[in-house]
């Protein structure tokens, strides 16, 4: 009788115990560390550039800040922004798209991933240069430029540790909730870069700018991956 009662029980916690994918631990562990020299090196400015995107106040203490995307913090804030949305996309393309990563084991994903968002960061840079030029539109630029890193910090910051809530509960439903945060931080972007470019008069250069390099690029994306 004791005999298998102990075995029942222990088949039971080897089938019911989740078993956490060491890899992923160890992007998390790489992500709150660069949380945390960020938040105790920069805290400061990081609570200026998570307030600047709701607060005009504190995107004009931002913008007082010079050249505040070339400095050290922003480096380490763009490499802590990328490989946490990085991570984010690989885990819901596991859970809901498999076929889009399944070729490659989760590492290789994360690196795949951060590259092409990396890429695809630096020519949205190089694009807002071209239109900036195009259209005279240079004074606008580097606030466009601030506030969608502002957006990417604060959407980062959200999703880290929703991230890790998702990862070790399998709570999925977190997801619906990382998307309505996602909806909320592009529609505030929007009216944002919206209102700085029609008082300057050029509204419907930017929105066919937004539609051709902003919402295109990422629905040609997702087709590719739901082909795949």
């Amino acid at each position: 009788m004791f005999t298998r009662h102990w075995l029942s029980v222990a088949q039971f916690q080897w089938d019911s115990v989740v078993q956490p994918n060491n890899w992923i631990t160890l992007v998390f562990c790489v992500l709150l560390l660069l949380l945390t020299v960020i938040f105790v090196t920069f805290r400061r400015k990081l609570f200026l550039i998570c307030r600047a995107l709701f607060s005009q106040r504190h995107f004009s203490l931002v913008q007082r800040e010079g050249k505040v995307l070339e400095d050290r913090s922003s480096l380490y804030l763009l490499i802590f922004d990328l490989l946490t949305i990085t991570t984010g996309l690989v885990m819901f393309c596991g859970a809901y798209i498999p076929n889009a990563v399944a070729k490659f084991p989760f590492i290789a994903n994360i690196g795949i991933f951060f590259g092409v968002l990396l890429a695809a960061y630096t020519l949205k840079l190089l694009g807002n240069e071209l239109y900036a030029s195009l259209y005279g539109r240079a004074k606008e630029r580097v606030a466009i430029n601030q506030y969608k890193f502002c957006m990417m910090t604060d959407l980062s910051i959200i999703m880290f540790p929703i991230l890790v809530v998702i990862q070790f509960t399998q709570l999925r439903f977190l997801y619906y909730v990382l998307a309505v945060v996602i909806g909320i931080l592009i529609v505030t972007w929007f009216y944002r870069v919206m209102k700085i470019n029609f008082t300057a008069g050029r509204g419907f250069h930017f929105f066919l700018y937004f539609c051709t390099l902003e919402i295109l690029p990422w629905l040609v994306a997702l087709k590719v991956m739901l082909i795949i």
